[in-house]
Protein backbone atom coordinates (compact mmCIF):
# COMPACT_ATOMS: atom_id res chain seq x y z
CA UNK A 1 0.00 0.00 0.00
CA UNK A 2 1.84 3.13 -1.03
CA UNK A 3 1.83 6.56 0.53
CA UNK A 4 1.19 9.57 -1.80
CA UNK A 5 2.95 11.60 0.76
CA UNK A 6 6.45 12.53 -0.59
CA UNK A 7 7.71 13.73 2.89
CA UNK A 8 6.10 10.32 4.70
CA UNK A 9 6.30 7.33 1.87
CA UNK A 10 10.20 7.18 2.97
CA UNK A 11 9.33 7.53 6.83
CA UNK A 12 11.12 5.08 8.60
CA UNK A 13 7.42 4.11 10.26
CA UNK A 14 5.94 4.51 6.98
CA UNK A 15 4.65 0.71 7.56
CA UNK A 16 1.86 1.72 9.93
CA UNK A 17 0.13 4.54 7.84
CA UNK A 18 0.21 1.75 5.09
CA UNK A 19 -1.92 0.04 7.34
CA UNK A 20 -4.33 2.12 8.26
CA UNK A 21 -4.91 2.60 4.31
CA UNK A 22 -5.02 -0.74 3.78
CA UNK A 23 -7.47 -1.17 6.67
CA UNK A 24 -9.63 1.69 5.55
CA UNK A 25 -9.70 0.24 1.90
CA UNK A 26 -11.31 -2.75 3.79
CA UNK A 27 -14.36 -1.24 5.50
CA UNK A 28 -17.28 -1.71 3.11
CA UNK A 29 -19.70 0.71 2.15
CA UNK A 30 -22.50 -0.28 5.04
CA UNK A 31 -20.07 1.02 7.34
CA UNK A 32 -20.38 4.21 5.96
CA UNK A 33 -24.23 4.70 6.82
CA UNK A 34 -26.62 3.72 9.67
CA UNK A 35 -30.31 3.56 9.36
CA UNK A 36 -32.27 4.76 11.99
CA UNK A 37 -35.87 4.67 12.53
CA UNK A 38 -37.11 7.99 13.72
CA UNK A 39 -39.30 8.31 16.34
CA UNK A 40 -43.25 9.16 15.53
CA UNK A 41 -44.53 12.24 17.86
CA UNK A 42 -47.18 9.42 19.55
CA UNK A 43 -44.00 7.82 21.26
CA UNK A 44 -44.35 5.05 18.37
CA UNK A 45 -41.32 4.13 16.01
CA UNK A 46 -42.58 5.53 12.43
CA UNK A 47 -42.17 3.64 9.44
CA UNK A 48 -39.80 6.75 8.36
CA UNK A 49 -36.02 5.97 8.12
CA UNK A 50 -33.20 8.47 9.40
CA UNK A 51 -30.02 8.20 7.11
CA UNK A 52 -26.61 9.35 9.16
CA UNK A 53 -22.77 8.95 9.10
CA UNK A 54 -22.22 7.44 12.30
CA UNK A 55 -18.70 7.85 13.60
CA UNK A 56 -18.86 5.14 16.14
CA UNK A 57 -19.98 2.59 13.92
CA UNK A 58 -17.27 3.61 11.22
CA UNK A 59 -14.62 3.52 14.03
CA UNK A 60 -15.29 0.19 15.39
CA UNK A 61 -15.31 -1.48 12.07
CA UNK A 62 -12.05 0.19 11.32
CA UNK A 63 -10.40 -0.66 14.58
CA UNK A 64 -11.60 -4.16 13.46
CA UNK A 65 -9.62 -4.35 10.48
CA UNK A 66 -5.97 -2.72 12.10
CA UNK A 67 -6.50 -5.47 14.38
CA UNK A 68 -6.38 -8.07 11.62
CA UNK A 69 -3.60 -6.95 10.01
CA UNK A 70 -1.79 -6.99 13.53
CA UNK A 71 -2.63 -10.27 14.47
CA UNK A 72 -1.56 -11.55 10.78
CA UNK A 73 0.72 -14.74 11.32
CA UNK A 74 3.43 -14.99 11.37
CA UNK A 75 3.40 -11.45 13.30
CA UNK A 76 4.78 -8.42 11.76
CA UNK A 77 7.85 -7.36 13.82
CA UNK A 78 6.37 -3.61 14.16
CA UNK A 79 3.19 -4.57 16.33
CA UNK A 80 5.33 -6.32 19.01
CA UNK A 81 5.02 -4.97 22.50
CA UNK A 82 2.09 -2.39 20.85
CA UNK A 83 -1.63 -2.45 21.66
CA UNK A 84 -4.26 -0.97 19.60
CA UNK A 85 -6.97 1.16 22.16
CA UNK A 86 -9.84 3.25 21.13
CA UNK A 87 -10.83 6.25 22.85
CA UNK A 88 -7.92 5.77 25.39
CA UNK A 89 -6.85 8.14 28.14
CA UNK A 90 -3.20 9.01 28.57
CA UNK A 91 -1.30 10.03 31.83
CA UNK A 92 -3.67 12.94 33.03
CA UNK A 93 -1.04 15.74 33.74
CA UNK A 94 -0.73 15.91 29.80
CA UNK A 95 -4.48 16.86 29.70
CA UNK A 96 -4.29 19.91 31.26
CA UNK A 97 -1.92 21.52 29.07
CA UNK A 98 -4.08 20.05 26.06
CA UNK A 99 -7.49 21.72 28.04
CA UNK A 100 -5.65 25.44 28.40
CA UNK A 101 -4.44 25.17 24.74
CA UNK A 102 -7.67 24.35 23.10
CA UNK A 103 -9.71 26.72 25.14
CA UNK A 104 -7.94 29.66 23.54
CA UNK A 105 -8.91 28.20 20.23
CA UNK A 106 -12.61 27.32 21.41
CA UNK A 107 -14.84 29.81 23.27
CA UNK A 108 -17.03 27.44 23.96
CA UNK A 109 -14.50 24.94 25.87
CA UNK A 110 -16.04 25.21 29.60
CA UNK A 111 -15.63 21.98 30.76
CA UNK A 112 -13.23 20.15 32.91
CA UNK A 113 -14.03 17.14 30.60
CA UNK A 114 -11.58 18.19 28.29
CA UNK A 115 -8.91 17.49 30.51
CA UNK A 116 -9.59 13.69 29.73
CA UNK A 117 -9.82 14.02 26.37
CA UNK A 118 -10.04 10.50 24.19
CA UNK A 119 -8.91 10.02 20.60
CA UNK A 120 -10.80 7.47 18.36
CA UNK A 121 -7.43 5.30 17.85
CA UNK A 122 -4.13 4.96 20.39
CA UNK A 123 -1.25 2.21 19.00
CA UNK A 124 0.95 2.51 21.94
CA UNK A 125 3.37 0.62 24.30
CA UNK A 126 0.24 0.81 27.27
CA UNK A 127 -1.99 3.82 28.65
CA UNK A 128 0.73 4.67 31.22
CA UNK A 129 3.74 5.50 29.05
CA UNK A 130 4.95 8.42 28.06
CA UNK A 131 8.46 7.50 26.64
CA UNK A 132 8.83 8.40 23.17
CA UNK A 133 9.93 4.42 22.50
CA UNK A 134 6.33 2.54 21.75
CA UNK A 135 4.02 6.23 20.88
CA UNK A 136 3.19 5.24 17.53
CA UNK A 137 -0.25 6.83 16.32
CA UNK A 138 -2.85 8.61 17.65
CA UNK A 139 -6.17 9.14 15.42
CA UNK A 140 -9.38 11.03 15.08
CA UNK A 141 -11.74 10.44 13.06
CA UNK A 142 -14.58 12.57 11.55
CA UNK A 143 -17.75 11.44 9.16
CA UNK A 144 -18.18 13.81 5.82
CA UNK A 145 -21.80 15.26 7.56
CA UNK A 146 -19.78 16.68 10.78
CA UNK A 147 -19.89 20.38 10.20
CA UNK A 148 -17.37 20.83 13.21
CA UNK A 149 -14.74 17.60 11.66
CA UNK A 150 -11.88 20.19 11.41
CA UNK A 151 -12.00 20.90 14.61
CA UNK A 152 -10.19 18.22 15.15
CA UNK A 153 -6.99 19.36 13.65
CA UNK A 154 -6.41 22.06 16.80
CA UNK A 155 -7.42 19.28 18.92
CA UNK A 156 -4.07 16.67 17.55
CA UNK A 157 -1.97 20.19 17.05
CA UNK A 158 -2.82 20.31 21.06
CA UNK A 159 -2.20 16.59 21.32
CA UNK A 160 1.32 17.42 19.28
CA UNK A 161 2.12 20.38 21.95
CA UNK A 162 1.19 18.39 25.41
CA UNK A 163 4.37 16.24 25.43
CA UNK A 164 2.84 12.87 24.39
CA UNK A 165 5.85 12.15 21.59
CA UNK A 166 3.89 9.79 19.36
CA UNK A 167 5.62 9.36 15.69
CA UNK A 168 2.63 10.37 14.16
CA UNK A 169 -1.24 12.46 14.69
CA UNK A 170 -3.47 11.12 12.10
CA UNK A 171 -6.76 12.96 10.69
CA UNK A 172 -9.24 10.35 9.39
CA UNK A 173 -11.76 11.61 7.02
CA UNK A 174 -14.31 9.42 6.10
CA UNK A 175 -15.71 10.27 2.86
CA UNK A 176 -13.64 13.35 2.29
CA UNK A 177 -11.11 13.29 -0.90
CA UNK A 178 -7.78 15.16 -0.53
CA UNK A 179 -9.11 17.52 -2.75
CA UNK A 180 -12.22 17.97 -0.52
CA UNK A 181 -9.99 18.41 2.32
CA UNK A 182 -8.03 20.85 0.47
CA UNK A 183 -11.03 23.22 -0.39
CA UNK A 184 -12.04 23.03 3.10
CA UNK A 185 -8.76 23.88 4.34
CA UNK A 186 -9.59 27.57 2.77
CA UNK A 187 -12.40 28.21 5.58
CA UNK A 188 -10.00 27.50 8.37
CA UNK A 189 -6.79 29.69 10.19
CA UNK A 190 -4.41 26.87 9.05
CA UNK A 191 -1.81 28.84 11.01
CA UNK A 192 -2.85 27.89 14.08
CA UNK A 193 -2.53 24.15 13.08
CA UNK A 194 0.44 21.50 12.91
CA UNK A 195 1.61 21.02 9.40
CA UNK A 196 2.47 17.91 10.86
CA UNK A 197 -0.54 16.36 10.73
CA UNK A 198 -1.42 13.22 8.69
CA UNK A 199 -4.46 13.57 6.77
CA UNK A 200 -6.14 10.37 5.48
CA UNK A 201 -8.93 10.41 3.35
CA UNK A 202 -11.32 7.30 2.22
CA UNK A 203 -14.14 7.93 0.19
CA UNK A 204 -15.33 4.60 -1.81
CA UNK A 205 -12.96 2.29 -0.47
CA UNK A 206 -10.28 4.54 -1.81
CA UNK A 207 -7.67 5.89 1.02
CA UNK A 208 -4.85 8.95 0.41
CA UNK A 209 -2.57 9.53 3.06
CA UNK A 210 -1.19 13.43 3.09
CA UNK A 211 0.75 15.83 5.45
CA UNK A 212 -1.00 18.44 6.16
CA UNK A 213 1.61 20.84 5.60
CA UNK A 214 1.91 19.03 1.55
CA UNK A 215 -2.18 20.32 1.26
CA UNK A 216 -1.62 24.31 2.32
Amino acid sequence: MIIESPELMNHPQAKYLEDIKDALEKVEPIYYNWYKHKPATDGTVSEEIQRSNEERVFSYELYHQIRKIMDTKPKYDRYEGVHLNGEAIKDDKFFTTLYEGLSTIFDSIKSDKFNKKMPDLVLHKDPGSINEEGQIYLAEIKMKDNDKALDDLFKLTMFEKSGLKFRFYIFIYVGKTIDDLKNELKKIDVSKVSKNIVCICVKYQQAKCNKLGELI
